[in-house]
């Protein structure tokens, strides 16, 4: 049984991909996510652990792009990362608990958890999660991840990530054939699938509720949003 229809914010609203952001404000800033909540736009985040378990929204798992440092957000210490810049602004990479704290339940929430080595990165967010009142869901490319999620929290609505694009299997680190055919599906029992927009995957999956991403074209989301479906979309604004 559904636990959420096309009338839940996860179905109806518009998610902006990595906070509303565009040339003037950098992604994954906490200007870009100010900007969403200011504009009542739900927005999708993603989260990584330091090695010293410090939970950041952050889209990478290197620094090079966002930071120009090399190595792995997920192999370096908070110290260090609080001292970086994504920007020539000087803004810094965001705390999860900044985050949540910016948000103040004032706008929904889709959080990603992305793949790294940290065996306790569900736990850790569960913690972050633990008395914030907003909306929000979790999703992940990692099965692992949404079993556990499943396991210690499972009011938490939880979605699988796949895709069949080339494009995006070839900047995953796990394996191709999980994130193509999902064969956890089942122990998952997810409430919701997020599919690259073009995929060829959605007939597999039309029994559950669906979420396009990412689409950076504003005349296909809303081709998509006429036809009674959800985007995660980036670089724009309705």
């Amino acid at each position: 049984m559904n636990r959420i229809d096309s009338s839940h914010w996860l179905f109806s609203r518009p998610i902006a991909h990595r906070g509303l952001w565009n040339e003037d404000i950098t992604e994954n800033s906490l200007t870009a996510y100010k900007n969403a909540v200011e504009n009542n736009v739900p927005f999708e985040i993603d989260v990584f652990s330091s090695s010293d378990g410090v939970l950041y929204c952050f889209h990478d798992d290197t620094l090079n792009r966002m930071c120009g440092e090399n190595g792995f957000i997920y192999n370096t210490e908070s110290a260090v990362l609080n001292a970086l810049s994504i920007n020539d602004k000087g803004e810094k990479i965001p705390t999860l608990k900044e985050v949540l704290n910016l948000v103040g339940g004032k706008v929904p929430i889709l959080i990603e958890i992305k793949n790294q080595p940290d065996k306790k990165i569900v736990e850790r967010l569960l913690a972050e999660l633990h008395g914030y009142g907003g909306d929000y869901a979790v999703q992940s490319f990692n099965p692992l991840y949404l079993i556990k999620l499943k396991k210690l929290a499972p009011f938490i609505l939880r979605g699988i990530l796949t895709t069949t694009e080339k494009e995006n299997l070839q900047n995953l680190s796990i394996k191709k054939f999980v994130v193509k055919h999902t064969p956890f599906t089942r122990m998952i029992k997810p409430d919701f699938i997020s599919i690259s927009f073009n995929s060829k995957l959605k007939r597999k999956y039309k029994k559950y509720p669906i979420l396009n991403w990412t689409v950076t074209d504003k005349n296909i989301a809303e081709n998509i949003i006429k036809q009674g479906k959800n985007v995660i979309y980036e670089h724009f604004s309705f």
